[in-house]
């Protein structure tokens, strides 16, 4: 039963994932990886790969956090960025256990670098690198509901690039 749970809490991660790198503002963009984490961190929880789910729950934190600097219209400051990455490493240490649990951590620092950007085109870059890593830490842990939901991810950033960060670069050079 939780395998099923975790293959729902999956699909409708995917649902929002698949939105998140279509958002025209950082506000948008946050809100739909608060709830992509906060369901790929339960999926993780459910096929009890702690690892995976721990680094969802400090992600949906960094998220509120930088949620409320995105409304105040500030940039997180570069000592808070130390802060998340020095979050996720405890994290990790804490939950580790199996070799390619550094690969999560290796996409939680790209995490911290995605979610630190002011501009959506930068974060789509570091979150496309993201979900490479998640892709090849879901295959080796045998967490296929959120390989699914990476694989789908991962397509969706690199249509938005194409689509949305292109588009602007060619009307730039067009304008």
């Amino acid at each position: 039963m939780a395998e099923i749970i975790s293959y729902i809490a999956s699909g409708i991660s995917i649902v929002l994932g698949l939105c998140e790198p279509f958002g025209k503002t950082m506000k948008s963009v946050l809100i739909f990886n608060f709830l992509g984490n906060l369901l790929v961190g339960l999926s993780y929880l459910l096929v009890n790969t702690l690892n995976g789910a721990a680094i969802c729950a400090v992600a949906c934190v960094q998220v509120v956090i930088n949620y409320i600097f995105d409304m105040k219209r500030k940039k997180a400051p570069n000592w808070l960025i130390a802060i998340y990455a020095l979050a996720f490493l405890a994290v990790n240490l804490l939950s580790f256990a199996c070799w390619y649990d550094v690969i999560a951590l290796a996409a939680a620092m790209c995490f911290v670098l995605s979610v630190a950007q002011p501009d959506p085109k930068y974060y789509r870059l570091f979150f496309i690198t993201n979900s490479s890593l998640w892709i090849i830490y879901d295959a080796l842990a045998k967490a296929h509901g959120n390989l699914i939901t990476h694989t789908a991810l991962f397509i969706a950033t690199f249509i938005a690039i194409c689509v949305r960060d292109e588009k602007k670069k060619s009307e730039r050079n067009n304008g």
